[in-house]
């Protein structure tokens, strides 16, 4: 399967990553490492996270939650929140 971010994600990782480097660059660098290759594994286990009510699945990383969507072909990664922030448009 073919993993795309969609342009949300990458604004809200920005931030996150841009957030942890201003305490610890080395920690913001790690953090990405680490949730890229949590990510990169919903190709062989897309499954993988909890299914949410809306129709869609959530991978939980170090305290954030990744809805993501799964058809066919593809599963796209819709974002990236802490806790009850996040709101799918």
């Amino acid at each position: 399967m073919r993993i795309r971010r969609s342009g949300r994600f990458e604004h809200e990782l920005g931030e996150i990553v841009d957030y942890i480097a201003k305490d610890k660059k080395s920690a913001a660098k790690a953090f990405n490492r680490s949730l890229q290759f949590a990510i990169e594994s919903l190709a062989d286990h897309p499954n993988k996270g909890r299914p949410n009510d809306d129709g869609y699945r959530e991978l939980v990383h170090k305290g954030y939650t990744i809805p993501y969507l799964v058809d066919d072909e593809n599963i796209v990664i819709l974002g990236i929140f802490n806790q009850n922030e996040w709101k799918h448009k």
